[in-house]
């Protein structure tokens, strides 16, 4: 009955026979070249008091969903690859924030938000921030250790203070 389908059964056909002499492999040996040099991590810019500063500021980043209370205002990091942010690395103190706790929320983590949203919410935050930095440091009444913690950061930013703007 199957001789006239194209359904065929197909004939059998048995494994070829194992060789009779068995395979050997002669060791190579190779020479490696020294290891690449690693590129050593940078030391992350750290200040405590820069940070300490923004406690109890008024919120800079001001995100769409800042409630503005400065008992809650920390110091913000940036994040980014462009901002010196890697994977277990955080930027540095001289690129914060100050901003309540929504926003730091809002920059580091909101779903709702692209991250050129986020970005953007940031970077105006951190100019209103290079501001209030450069106001210190040309005030004589704050005190010492604000104005040399500001002056750090605004150092460490390549920005002038406050009086020396290039006129560019």
């Amino acid at each position: 009955m199957l001789r006239r389908t194209g359904f065929k059964r197909h004939v059998y056909t048995p494994p070829p026979a194992p060789p009779t002499t068995r395979a050997t492999r002669t060791a190579v040996l190779a020479t490696c070249a020294a290891p690449a040099q690693t590129i050593a991590k940078q030391p992350r810019a750290e200040n405590r008091h820069l940070l300490d500063m923004a406690q109890g500021q008024p919120c800079l980043i001001r995100s769409p969903i800042c409630c503005g209370d400065p008992e809650t205002t920390v110091a913000c990091h940036g994040a980014g690859v462009r901002n010196g942010k890697g994977m277990g690395y955080k930027v540095g103190d001289h690129f914060t924030a100050a901003g309540c706790y929504r926003c730091n929320h809002y920059t580091d983590a909101y779903a709702h938000a692209t991250a050129e949203e986020k970005e953007a919410a940031f970077m105006l935050g951190h100019l209103r921030q290079v501001e209030v930095w450069r106001a210190i440091v040309a005030d004589p009444g704050q005190p010492a250790r604000d104005r040399a913690a500001a002056q750090w950061a605004l150092d460490h930013l390549n920005a002038s203070p406050v009086g020396l703007e290039s006129p560019l």
